[in-house]
């Protein structure tokens, strides 16, 4: 097995991961009192997680001076996360786990193929083909087939 197969069966676990992630925060957010407050909890164990994490594996936090080396929107992944933890938590009890997967995922990959057009965030160029176009039109309509049936 090579690490291109081993991340992608780590990228799998983590769809499951995530799958059940927003059934998770919907759980916690109507035990707490609300979303916001079920993000802020999510958040903090996530935090000292990483911590421990950091602690176990001897590494540094990054100076003051090293983080405001980093482009300013470097700095909007933790709002990304809050939006998507406080999303789900929103969602999933509303509309079920599939049909808010499916939508997460046909935005990510539509913008992914943006990205890869355009080079975004430092990345490489890779075209959109029309291969890819279709397949980001076959996403959005298995939302919709989701949602529906």
């Amino acid at each position: 097995m090579n690490w291109g197969q081993l991340l992608v069966g780590l990228g799998f676990i983590c769809g499951t991961l995530i799958a059940a992630q927003g059934a998770i925060n919907g759980r916690l957010a109507s035990g707490v009192g609300g979303r916001v407050q079920a993000a802020f909890i999510s958040f903090s164990i996530g935090w000292l997680a990483l911590l421990a994490v950091n602690i176990v594996l001897g590494y540094k936090v990054p100076s003051i001076s090293q983080t405001l080396t980093v482009p300013a929107w470097a700095w909007i992944g933790g709002l990304i996360g809050a939006i998507m933890v406080a999303s789900s938590a929103t969602a999933v009890p509303r509309i079920g786990v599939a049909a808010w997967v499916s939508a997460v995922i046909a935005g990510q990959l539509t913008a992914a193929v943006l990205y890869d057009q355009f080079g975004a965030f430092g990345q490489a160029v890779r075209p959109a083909t029309p291969l890819r176009l279709v397949g980001i039109g076959f996403l959005v309509l298995g939302v919709y087939l989701v949602r529906r049936f």
